[in-house]
């Protein structure tokens, strides 16, 4: 096996800031406009390769990154490293502290999204360049005890995998580690971009490790909430209490071995928002070339911004939605809309992984975990896209659920189906 790592920071620049970067993932249109950077949000890279195939996963510190980002980083770094666009694996860590790179809480200026496709297409090239020969280990442990399920249910994914490579003189090249709970822990009061719990996770990591680039993806979210929140300390205990757990972990970590399958299909899921109805999502699957050509010369943005000032920061909302999904090529079938993402599933040796394009509920990601044959088991969340929330339909405007807020900003009761069932799909073991 072949790996290599890298980071860079993605952290807006002055004339960004001054320009306005707006913080994502708390609030309506324009609450939170970024004051200053309390820590910088990068992008972590770790290339992998067997010698005949290789893939790249790259991490971002962003709370969500819009289709169009998404797609200009993997074709950029594809052209770069030559590898496949599909092989090409981005995730975000959905830090609620971080910058608005989807637009739906007032987004960023044009410029700053473009040093951050940049800098995260180089790190992904770093990465691959950096390849050299390397031993890999992995450890799988319960950790529990930092986290609650929001939606009131007993389950959380508690799972904390954590793979390393080291090269052959035992240098650390990389640790990667994998667990699922929001990053939500510095809350809604605070104007400072931060990577929230999971930069002081990876720094922890780097430091107990020895070195290397320390990577961290979240898991199975979507109703995963800290189980103390509203200040900085919190993130700091939560960040180090995982580092500590995925370091020690290490200790009886078992070999990786050789190989690796790479499978990112095309996702189309149907167009079903819970917000708007039948007749209005009919509407815009119809209006998508008229809506796209409205955010081109800035016409829905602009309406954003006046429903702002009058007070309409949640249709303001509603309406930058409707600017990203103007976005995205749509697809029509037997008079339904559907928008395409991807989804995916890798093995690295003898560790195998699920990932998914957004938040996925615990209720539904378990079973999708345990349908994984090896005894290392990823899940990757919000990798490939920003698609809200994935529920199992049993779950679907339950009473008591959080108020329901995951189906408000979901792609409708049966996406966490259609997900579930193409990343069955998409198991040898399920499909032989």
């Amino acid at each position: 096996m072949l790996a290599g790592a890298a980071v860079v920071s993605i952290a807006p620049r002055a004339d960004d800031l001054t320009t306005g970067v707006y913080l994502g993932g708390f609030g309506s249109y324009r609450q939170r406009r970024a004051t200053g950077v309390h820590d910088e949000p990068q992008c972590r890279a770790l290339a992998v390769s067997d010698g005949e195939h290789a893939f790249v996963l790259a991490v971002l510190d962003l709370v969500g990154a819009s289709g169009p980002l998404l797609e200009t980083i993997r074709q950029d770094a594809a052209r770069l490293t030559k590898l496949p666009a599909s092989n090409i694996i981005i995730a975000c860590t959905h830090s609620h502290a971080s910058p608005d790179m989807q637009g739906l809480w007032g987004g960023t200026g044009g410029a700053y999204v473009t040093h951050v496709a940049h800098r995260a297409a180089s790190a992904i090239w770093e990465a691959h360049q950096a390849l050299v020969a390397a031993e890999g280990r992995v450890a799988t442990r319960a950790f529990g005890g930092l986290v609650r399920n929001r939606r009131g249910w007993p389950e959380t994914d508690e799972t904390l995998t954590t793979l390393q490579f080291r090269t052959a003189a035992g240098a650390p090249i990389a640790t990667l580690a994998n667990y699922a709970c929001h990053p939500t822990t510095i809350g809604p009061t605070s104007h400072e971009i931060s990577r929230d719990w999971c930069g002081y996770a990876v720094d922890a990591i780097e430091r107990d490790a020895g070195g290397g680039v320390a990577i961290y993806v979240n898991g199975a979210l979507g109703d995963v909430n800290p189980l103390h929140d509203g200040a900085i300390e919190h993130a700091q205990t939560l960040g180090e209490g995982v580092a500590r757990a995925a370091v020690e972990s290490l200790s009886e970590a078992d070999p990786i071995g050789d190989g690796i399958d790479v499978r990112t299909p095309v996702l189309e899921l149907p167009l079903n928002f819970e917000r708007l109805s039948a007749r209005v999502q009919n509407a815009v699957g119809r209006a998508g070339p008229g809506l796209s050509l409205l955010r081109r010369v800035g016409g829905l943005p602009a309406a954003a911004r006046a429903l702002h000032v009058a007070g309409r920061g949640n249709v303001a909302q509603m309406v930058m939605a409707l600017s990203g999904i103007s976005e995205r090529k749509l697809v029509s079938h037997d008079g339904r809309t559907f928008l395409p993402t991807h989804c995916g599933y890798l093995r690295i040796g003898s560790i195998e992984a699920l990932a998914a394009p957004g938040e996925v509920l615990t209720r539904l990601a378990l079973p999708l975990r345990a349908s994984l044959g090896a005894q290392h088991r990823l899940f990757l969340g919000l990798t490939h896209d920003t698609l809200g929330y994935f529920l199992p339909e049993d779950e679907w405007m339950a009473p008591g659920r959080n108020n329901n807020y995951e189906e408000s900003v979901s792609m409708g009761k049966h996406g966490g189906t259609v997900l579930a069932d193409k990343l069955l799909s998409l198991i040898p073991h399920n499909s032989a």
